[in-house]
């Protein structure tokens, strides 16, 4: 796992744990203090809220939100457009 700055589309850049070989597509806005497991993917134009734990080899389709703290599982799929609450 690494701590990376990640630059969000309005400029914001925030501290966000990233895992071996996860893809982040493009235009994803990630809230502080998230994890973004091994091998996970998130899909273009989706936003991550803040202390967010997506565990490994999970996949987040495009244009989807995760609300803040919520946990998604490990091998979990979140399709395309999807809006989790917050807490989740």
């Amino acid at each position: 796992m690494n701590t990376v700055a990640h630059t969000n589309p309005n400029g914001e850049t925030v501290q966000v744990n990233v895992g071996e070989h996860a893809t982040i597509g493009k235009n994803v806005t990630i809230g502080p203090h998230s994890t973004i497991g091994s091998y996970s993917t998130i899909g273009s134009y989706s936003t991550i809220g803040e202390d967010v734990t997506i565990g490994q080899d999970a996949t987040i389709g495009s244009h989807s939100t995760v609300g803040s703290y919520a946990n998604i599982d490990n091998n979990a799929t979140v399709g395309w457009g999807s809006n989790i609450g917050p807490d989740a």
